[in-house]
């Protein structure tokens, strides 16, 4: 009976933990990730992503990816990404990393068109097989149209990743010719960058 009792109390902790992951899972909506990018694009410090509103932002993730570090067990392999991530944000979750690729699949940037942000549609020219050369050449004659002569390329960021406290957030960047990764951290409703790390130049 005792064993019966161990058996049940097991199989209700674990429905009880598997229905916490969902349902930190759902609170991630395209609304929430929306929201987060809306603020770190928004950002006026030395932190800041974009020196003018009127900059272009790319719907279509490009950037280095990051330097994984090396599998500890497997010493002639690197880490993956989500194992990487989940590390680094400290979920020690990698199947919640996992799931969150996954549900951003249907997350699309084109949202923060309706933010006030100039989204260049890089998807389609990407799908379209349009040659990057050109593709910059049609930024560069946005930023000409414009009259912002120092401007030349665009915007380029992952789709976020978030730890289940929702206080963190994992993003790799592309700005101009280099990039960098960072984690921002909530602190009291607002989007900080708490690290800035793995930079890169092309």
């Amino acid at each position: 009976m005792k064993k019966i009792h161990f058996l049940l109390f097991i199989l209700i902790f674990n429905q009880i933990i598997s229905c916490k992951k969902k349902n930190t899972t759902d609170l991630i909506s395209n609304k929430f990730k929306i929201d987060f990018l809306v603020q770190i694009l928004s950002d006026t410090t030395e932190s800041k992503l974009l020196n003018d509103k009127r900059e272009l932002v790319s719907n279509f993730t490009i950037v280095v990816p990051p330097n994984l570090p090396i599998d500890p067990i497997k010493k002639n392999k690197s880490i993956n990404l989500s194992q990487y991530i989940s590390d680094t944000l400290n979920i020690n979750d990698i199947e919640f990393v996992k799931q969150q690729f996954k549900d951003n699949k249907r997350f699309s940037f084109n949202e923060l068109s309706n933010k006030g942000f100039n989204v260049i549609d890089i998807e389609k020219y990407y799908t379209n097989n349009i040659k990057w050369d050109s593709i910059n050449k049609i930024a560069s004659n946005y930023y000409k149209k414009e009259n912002m002569k120092k401007y030349f390329s665009y915007l380029s960021i992952t789709k976020p990743i978030f730890n289940r406290e929702l206080n963190l957030a994992y993003v790799r960047i592309r700005l101009g010719s280099g990039g960098m990764s960072r984690i921002y951290k909530k602190v009291n409703g607002t989007w900080d960058v708490k690290y800035e790390f793995d930079e890169y130049v092309e």
